[in-house]
């Protein structure tokens, strides 16, 4: 009798201890956002634990956000224990078709009510053709909240980290990307009119670390300087808050192209980065705020009321303190003929924008005093290869092939990472996807070719150790 006595004794206290797992009221599915394609079978953990449970299953239905007719298919069974903190099932990813779903947790209560926990977008890429740009979120869920993991970056396995400028986060893109081994994406952004926002989220998604190109406006920019420049500085902090990685401010501000006419000086452009700076690292203290890369050029002979060749508009910059407001200087690169390791030998004359290590070595004299990087925002090969004749302005690359770009881009990474007299932090190509051929034959530049090819991932991702 005593050890019956003691065995419902403990009963009594398993059943009390049990009892708050019923209390906590608990209905979520334990999820990664940035797993957000899944093949195979998948193991669901998450708590299933709502006040006066009778059952629970999970189901999943494709997502088609607006619609209200989704088509629930099980994936648990019904269970008729809680759970909290736990494994809830196995998903057999295989039984559905590719595509992108929504995945629900269902709960009945004593009353016979529904409660669900809802997650999406979730890919199901057992064929590997279905691309899912975006986090996975919490679609319904009484409060809950989906685990706030942050991102997981792409680990770089490149001589030095590298990106690509896009014009589209596609399929295409994206498998270029991946390909390359690139681990940075790159896209330019106007003041007043766009942010990056659905950029930032797709490809921190996908494991992509983010550079925003910040453009203003050169007339907006004469008619008020200063307080054009403060809202710009307001602008770009709040690019930072959307969680860009990188933010180039302002671009090639050498020229009357992008800066106001007359007012072109190294100086002048030390004031904007002066009031950038502090606003994006108050914004976000993670934010790499990169200096607006001049455009190469020997045009002007110096300066003049068009703009400044880029070698002395640098050296105005250093002398402004630039290095003080900045993480890391801004260079372009995108008129070579030659292969990268060339120092002479151009058709066109010996000016040192034609190649690339006096490129580099002009910037890093610029800055000889200053204990900064330079990261290369703009670096590319133009081949009218695919395209036909080149415009006026441009037929200096007439006889460049889709071969040379390749390897050349490719050698170019490698000088870059070796370059010491000034360290280079970052390589941007230019361009990857670009679709663009006429009076600017931006389609030229990319890597992505009309036909689909890309012979310079190939030739980039053999640099990876």
């Amino acid at each position: 009798m005593r050890q019956l006595t003691v065995i419902l004794t403990i009963l009594t206290m398993m059943l009390f201890l049990a009892l708050p797992l019923q209390a906590q009221d608990e209905l979520m599915l334990d999820w990664d956002p940035v797993v957000n394609t899944v093949i195979g079978t998948v193991d669901l953990h998450g708590s299933a634990a709502i006040a006066d449970q009778q059952w629970f299953f999970v189901e999943a239905a494709l997502y088609e956000p607006g619609s209200s007719a989704a088509q629930w298919t099980p994936v648990v069974t019904y269970q008729f224990a809680p759970v909290v903190n736990g494994l809830l099932g196995a998903w057999a990813t295989t039984a559905f078709n590719d595509g992108i779903y929504q995945l629900r947790l269902h709960a009945v209560d004593a009353a016979n009510e529904s409660h669900t926990f809802t997650l999406a977008p979730i890919a199901i890429n057992n064929d590997g053709a279905t691309i899912n740009p975006n986090s996975v979120q919490v679609i319904d869920g009484a409060g809950a909240k989906a685990q706030s993991a942050a991102p997981a970056m792409l680990e770089n396995r490149l001589p030095l980290p590298v990106g690509g400028h896009v014009k589209y986060f596609n399929e295409a893109t994206q498998a270029a990307l991946r390909a390359a081994g690139m681990t940075w994406v790159k896209k330019q952004v106007q003041f007043g009119i766009s942010d990056g926002k659905e950029l930032i989220e797709a490809a921190h998604a996908q494991g992509y670390k983010v550079m925003l190109g910040a453009l203003g406006d050169k007339n907006q920019l004469a008619q008020d300087f200063d307080g054009y420049v403060a809202a710009f500085a307001e602008y770009v902090a709040y690019l930072a808050e959307l969680g860009a990685d990188a933010i180039e401010v302002w671009n090639e501000p050498n020229i009357d192209r992008e800066w106001t006419r007359g007012r072109v000086h190294g100086a002048n452009y030390a004031r904007l980065l002066q009031a950038a700076y502090p606003a994006i690292k108050a914004a976000n203290p993670d934010t790499l705020v990169v200096s607006g890369a001049p455009a190469p050029t020997g045009f002007f002979a110096g300066c003049a009321a068009g703009g400044c060749d880029d070698n002395v508009f640098m050296a105005q910059m250093a002398a402004a303190g630039v290095a003080d407001y900045a993480d890391c200087i801004g260079v372009h690169y995108n008129e070579g003929i030659l292969p990268p390791s060339a120092q002479g030998g151009d058709p066109r004359d010996t000016y040192e924008t034609r190649y690339l290590i006096l490129m580099l070595r002009r910037v890093a004299w610029a800055f000889r005093n200053a204990d900064i990087p330079m990261c290369l925002t703009e670096i590319g090969y133009l081949s009218p290869e695919g395209y036909g004749p080149l415009p006026p302005g441009f037929t200096w690359a007439a006889n460049t092939s889709v071969a040379e770009q390749a390897a050349w881009i490719a050698q170019a990474m490698q000088i870059a990472a070796d370059f010491q007299e000034m360290p280079v932090e970052l390589a941007i190509v230019w361009n990857i996807d670009f679709d663009t051929y006429d009076a600017d034959p931006q389609a030229g530049y990319a890597i992505i070719r009309p036909d689909g090819a890309c012979p310079a991932c190939q030739q980039i991702a053999l640099l990876q150790g």
